[in-house]
């Protein structure tokens, strides 16, 4: 059989949110920076993000990563997240399910108890660490890019609701955190159409009524996640959440970039301090960890290092061909 693109990868999952490692079939990626690369891909390549993403091969909540040569002296490693919805300047549930990945595929060597690996991503550099035992990683930790709140308290008005407000914050990704008790809405599956809805008005009305841009990334612009939370089901949590995802899914790990973002906010309120930590539950009961490391500055916002614990789990390796005839090679979507 002749097949015009072949890729190699590995399945994992972090908390039921699904990481696609690509380990080969991805070009060389130029650029100077991380967010370079990311638009090479973007230019060049966007069509092996929809392939491996959108069905057949995908689902409306895939992601993965794309594996490149760093551009930090530092780092181990570049990575550019994928997604559905289009690329990430960051992303949690993905980092620990790469970490985890790599080193169980026998990519990174394992050392133990602790596996060091310091990733290079488009939002910056990120440390992490495995915790490993006789070859198995038990959880991965990493020191997010630092976090801050853009705004507290936006006011929107959502139809078929009262005006609710809204925190925008940044862990990696714009964040709009909106307490779901506000919007009549239950943090469980049965619900999460409702949750998708709401957060795409609410996402709407916000970009509609204010610009976010991040102060050292240009390139990222506009509120992308929305975040409810509430109260914990889970004994060992403290703060349970469901995030959307775009162009409108629901992330099935408690998301590290997100749970970072809820970190800024605690902090910025007042409510957790340097050293202090919370366990974020997620809608399938998966826990993140977070602890604030220190603060930082990010332009002129006030901002917090968070470090994200979690654990993933190896699913499969996969090999994904691409045949010259076939009319639906570079993917599709449907509701």
């Amino acid at each position: 059989m002749e097949f015009d693109q072949v890729f190699r990868t590995i399945e994992s999952h972090t908390g039921g949110n699904p990481t696609r490692t690509i380990l080969s079939g991805v070009p060389r990626l130029k650029g100077q920076t991380m967010m370079d690369k990311v638009e090479y891909f973007r230019s060049r390549y966007d069509w092996i993000r929809t392939a491996l993403m959108f069905e057949p091969r995908g689902h409306g909540v895939m992601s993965g990563c794309v594996l490149t040569e760093p551009v930090h002296a530092e780092a181990d490693i570049g990575v550019i997240y994928i997604e559905v919805g289009g690329y990430l300047p960051m992303c949690g549930h993905d980092t620990i399910g790469l970490v985890t990945a790599l080193i169980e595929s026998g990519q990174i060597p394992a050392q133990e108890p602790v596996t060091s690996v310091v990733l290079d991503t488009p939002s910056g550099v990120v440390p992490t660490q495995a915790e490993v035992k006789q070859g198995r990683v038990l959880s991965v930790s990493f020191d997010n890019v630092p976090a801050f709140v853009f705004r507290r308290d936006v006011r929107v008005r959502v139809p078929g609701l009262h005006e609710i407000s809204v925190d925008v914050a940044w862990g990696g990704n714009f964040y709009g955190l909106v307490s779901a008790a506000q919007c009549g809405l239950e943090l469980t599956p049965d619900h999460a159409r409702q949750a998708i809805r709401l957060a795409q008005a609410i996402r709407q009305q916000v970009n509609e009524g204010m610009e976010i841009v991040h102060p050292e990334l240009p390139a990222v612009r506009g509120l992308t996640h929305i975040e409810f939370y509430g109260e914990p089901t889970h004994e060992k949590a403290d703060v349970k959440n469901m995030v959307i995802v775009p162009p409108g899914g629901v992330d099935r790990s408690p998301c590290g970039t997100g749970t970072s973002a809820k970190a800024a906010v605690l902090w910025d309120r007042g409510e957790l301090d340097v050293g202090g930590s919370f366990v974020h539950e997620s809608v399938t009961g998966a826990l993140f960890t977070a602890q604030i490391l220190n603060p930082a500055q990010v332009g002129s916002f006030p901002a917090v290092r968070v470090r994200i614990t979690g654990s993933a789990q190896v699913y499969g390796e996969s090999t994904f061909v691409l045949e010259p005839d076939d009319p639906l090679r570079a993917g599709f979507l449907l509701p």
